[in-house]
């Protein structure tokens, strides 16, 4: 049995979606403004954008959508491209808002302690138990990913500085030393 079909189409109608608006979140002119300061004027370059976060996590210990969303408007990059890259490395504070829109307030210091197989085994779940008791409520102390240091293991990073063989001493020295590091 054959059968012709005959194809539909609406009056007025294209193949091709128009797009309203950009996709993602609004970007907000001042996190625009507050992005430019840093990372400098035009023209962007995307091949500095792992640069261009380390610049706005120093500033702010941390990266929130509004600026990952500006710096995405800025390099002409899509937001998810912007926030993949920052969500990837362990030493981006990626944050989410507060339920009022918010970002949270940042902690003066992060220590990472990797939390990969080989630090794992290495000693790295006593660390993170033990760690934020020991260095305060000014310290914030999260377990990271693999950081790429397995012979050395376990190893904590305090702001950006790797410490090999962490032990409780070795890593509460090096918040004290390197603490005037994470200042604004």
């Amino acid at each position: 049995m054959t059968s012709t079909v005959v194809p539909i189409e609406r009056a007025g109608a294209s193949k091709q979606r128009k797009r309203q608006g950009p996709k993602g979140r609004p970007v907000i002119p001042q996190a625009i403004s507050e992005v430019e300061a840093l990372i400098g004027p035009a023209p962007y370059r995307h091949d500095l954008l792992i640069e261009y976060l380390h610049k706005i996590n120093d500033r702010y210990r941390q990266l929130g959508a509004p600026h990952m969303a500006a710096l995405a408007r800025l390099l002409g990059l899509a937001q998810t491209e912007v926030y993949e890259v920052a969500s990837f490395y362990h030493h981006f504070d990626v944050v989410k808002e507060n339920p009022d829109g918010t970002l949270p307030v940042a902690a003066p210091l992060t220590v990472r302690v990797c939390d990969g197989l080989s630090c794992e085994m290495g000693g790295a779940k006593q660390l993170l138990e033990k760690l934020p008791a020991l260095l305060g409520r000014e310290v914030r102390v999260i377990p990271a990913p693999c950081v790429g240091r397995c012979e050395q293991a376990p190893v904590a990073v305090v702001h950006q500085k790797p410490i090999s063989g962490a032990t409780l001493d070795a890593v509460a020295a090096e918040v004290r030393e390197g603490s005037e590091l994470s200042t604004p």
